[in-house]
């Protein structure tokens, strides 16, 4: 009798025994497809998240010089900061962009505060989760209608702001500014819906009247009539310091507007450019050409690739990808030492057949090789199983495990320049200290596990292997002992 159909009448007659290998077997491929399966989707989510998030760098004001800024006063009520270096031009990105190979587009941005009215009556603004600017909050509400301005941002193309190039923000009607023309206004659905505005309506920006007269300014002369393009709605919870400066209130519009409302800022530049380029891995090259740039002087500016954001939505799916790589080596020695054992087990029980066969003339190599084809048998239809079972286990297991991956993930704030700003005449430490913050982005972070057939055919070979060491460690006793020796064993 062949040991193929020797191998087969065992596990028939076993029935029980073969069906605890076959659920021993079923669980530790299950494991190790699910654990290779969790870690492939975890690469690709980074994959993702680096193409998204990362094919950017930033130009900067370098604020950080104290010699280059000015102190203005303001009327009778102090001074206020400006920075005097270099100014960061629409001209300086043109010539970035038309200089370096690789770059598909920009937005030059600058942040300020303004009012918004429509028909000469203040808007209706959104409330919002607001912490309270530590004191600030009661500072404004006590001067005027300071406590009604919203947050400003002045930009040259929205579909290369940071905040919808990233996707905290989406276009959801109309289109977004673009560059060379001025007069037009982004706002969030939201704020429109509250105000009974929508796309192609005018509203009317300027300064506060109390900050006006601070400044010895006519509020009249600082109003300036936008037209609506488009409208967004944020993609991820956000908050900001004041509820009026959250991004539900904010207007995008271009910078010469702002200026028109803010004349006391004398003519202040863009603060920041943020350049996309068409591939994400050629970020640190194009970056180190538009350094090299001719009168781009590094006391003025600094070019840099900001991976704040891409850390901070990529740090989760970084730590699941090690947990998973630990997990994976600790169920693959678990799995190890349980079916030596079990596989131990068998031989020690099945000495009196290994005797009778080693007295019809069979081989030990032949004994051994029959175990190593029950074991095979009863493997294939596992791992086969596992296929289907891992599909279950694995995208539950994601799930927990990047929520607990996540538990460290911090938030993600706006963009700006660094600097001792003075906004609305409170001292803060810069524009970005009123710019809203968003809460990771848990869709970037969420994963798709798909079981890939090269990861089952990786199941079979890693599996074939152990299966091989298991059934060669478990049935040395029977290659070590003489056939004189296994029939003593069995009187």
């Amino acid at each position: 009798m062949g040991l193929g159909k020797r191998a087969l009448l065992y596990l028939t007659r076993k029935r029980g025994k073969t069906l605890i290998l076959f659920l021993l077997l079923l669980v530790i491929a299950t494991m190790a497809l699910s654990g290779l399966a969790i870690k492939q989707a975890a690469q690709t989510a980074q994959l993702n998240v680096r193409e998204a998030l990362g094919g950017s760098f930033a130009l900067k004001q370098n604020t950080s010089d104290a010699s280059k800024w000015e102190s203005v006063q303001q009327g009778s009520n102090g001074s206020k900061g400006f920075y005097r270096g270099e100014p960061i031009t629409k001209e300086l990105a043109d010539r970035i962009m038309g200089s370096v190979d690789g770059i598909r587009g920009y937005n030059a941005s600058y942040q300020s505060t303004v009012l918004m009215k429509k028909q000469g009556a203040y808007l209706d603004l959104v409330e919002s989760d607001a912490e309270d600017g530590g004191g600030l909050g009661a500072m404004l509400a006590s001067s005027g209608d300071m406590n009604k301005t919203s947050t400003a941002f002045g930009a040259t193309d929205t579909a290369f702001d940071s905040y919808f190039a990233q996707g905290f923000l989406k276009l959801v009607d109309g289109r977004h500014l673009e560059h060379g023309e001025t007069g037009k206004a982004l706002i969030s659905k939201e704020l429109a819906e509250k105000n009974g505005l929508a796309v192609g309506d005018r509203l009317t920006l300027q300064q506060s009247e109390t900050k006006a007269q601070m400044n010895g300014i006519d509020p009249e002369d600082t109003k300036i009539d936008v037209e609506i393009v488009g409208l967004y709605e944020p993609t991820a919870k956000a908050s900001a310091v004041m509820s009026n400066w959250s991004i539900d209130n904010a207007v995008f519009t271009s910078l010469e507007v702002i200026q028109h409302v803010r004349p006391e800022t004398g003519g202040e530049s863009y603060e920041r450019v943020d350049f996309h380029v068409d591939d994400p891995a050629e970020v640190n090259r194009i970056v180190e050409e538009v350094k090299n740039l001719d009168g781009l002087d590094p006391t003025d500016f600094t070019v840099d690739v900001d991976t704040g954001n891409v850390d901070s939505v990529i740090e989760p799916l970084e730590n699941m990808d090690s947990l998973m790589t630990g997990l994976i080596a600790v169920m693959v020695v678990i799995g190890a030492i349980i079916l030596y054992l079990v596989l131990a087990g068998r031989v020690r029980e099945r000495i009196h057949e290994s005797g009778v066969l080693l007295s019809l003339g069979v081989t030990k190599r032949a004994i051994v090789a029959q175990y190593l084809v029950e074991i095979a048998l009863v493997a294939v239809l596992a791992f086969g199983a596992s296929y289907f079972t891992s599909g279950l286990v694995a995208q539950t297991a994601a799930a927990q495990l990047l929520d607990y991956a996540t538990e460290q993930a911090g938030d993600v704030g706006g963009s700006g320049s660094a600097g001792p700003k003075n906004l609305d005449g409170t001292s803060v430490a810069d524009s970005s200290s009123m710019a809203p913050r968003f809460e990771q982005k848990r869709d970037m972070t969420k994963i798709e596990v798909v079981i890939d057939p090269a990861a089952l055919v990786g199941v079979y070979l890693a599996g074939g292997v152990l299966i091989v060491g298991s059934v060669a460690a478990a049935a040395l006793p029977v290659l070590r002992l003489k056939p004189k020796e296994i029939l003593t064993k069995m009187s």
